[in-house]
């Protein structure tokens, strides 16, 4: 049965519940409070979320940075497919021996290493007419120019691998960071029940920590450690 969210479009609504719901109990309480196990208090849960809450900030730049480095490669590789369409219509108008050599024309949705494969292939056909005779496009293209070009190209792959990687990264850390947060706040629920019962209304407020389309549902049943009894404050 479940007991925590399944993604974390849920997270905030969740989360800002329980601060809500464990600043209230608190104030129900003398001394300091509902305490879990380790000295962790409602301040450390709201620094958590605040951290929670500075990661979504943070994928959010890197998917900027992601779009832009994507519709930069995405043009890149669209112009350098125009250019080698072009140069093997003049290599079959003006050096017909050599067509045969020519490498199909790329994809630009291919990936880097078949992309690559082709415009390598024709960067070596270019580079074997140039021995006998420069050949330089209309547009004032030469050989050399083609061959930065193709820097360029590699630059943008990498460019555009290091904003994904990035994203996977942080995403990977805010999932992790996501299931902490729901771990302590099960554990909340749990202390809360222990400390003032099921029939309480601070037990009967609690704010859910699952879908709401499966409310009618009880968590399972999680067995906890937390602070000893003793340590914990009298309800008033």
């Amino acid at each position: 049965m479940r007991q925590t969210v399944l993604d974390l479009s849920d997270a905030k609504e969740i989360f800002d519940g329980i601060i809500k719901h464990w600043t209230n109990c608190n104030q129900s309480l003398r001394g300091q409070g509902i305490v879990l196990k380790g000295g962790y208090g409602v301040d450390a849960f709201i620094a958590a979320v605040q951290q929670f809450d500075d990661l979504g900030v943070q994928i959010d730049g890197v998917i900027e940075q992601r779009d832009k480095a994507s519709e930069q490669l995405w043009l890149f590789k669209t112009n350098m497919r125009l250019t080698m369409q072009r140069f093997a219509f003049l290599v079959r108008g003006l050096q017909p021996e050599y067509a045969k050599d020519l490498p199909a024309l790329p994809d630009v949705r291919s990936h880097e290493a078949k992309f690559m494969a082709s415009v390598e292939k024709t960067q070596h056909v270019w580079k074997r007419i140039s021995r006998v005779q420069p050949l330089v496009m209309p547009d004032g293209t030469s050989f050399e120019a083609f061959s930065q070009g193709i820097q360029v190209l590699r630059v943008s792959f990498k460019a555009r691998e290091r904003a994904f990687a990035q994203e996977r990264h942080l995403r990977s850390i805010r999932r992790q960071h996501h299931q902490t947060l729901i771990n302590r706040a099960v554990q909340y629920r749990a202390l809360v029940l222990g400390t003032f019962g099921e029939e309480h209304v601070m037990s009967q407020t609690l704010p859910y920590l699952w879908p709401k389309q499966d409310r009618t549902k009880k968590p399972k049943e999680q067995k906890l450690e937390v602070v000893p009894t003793e340590t914990m404050l009298r309800v008033i």
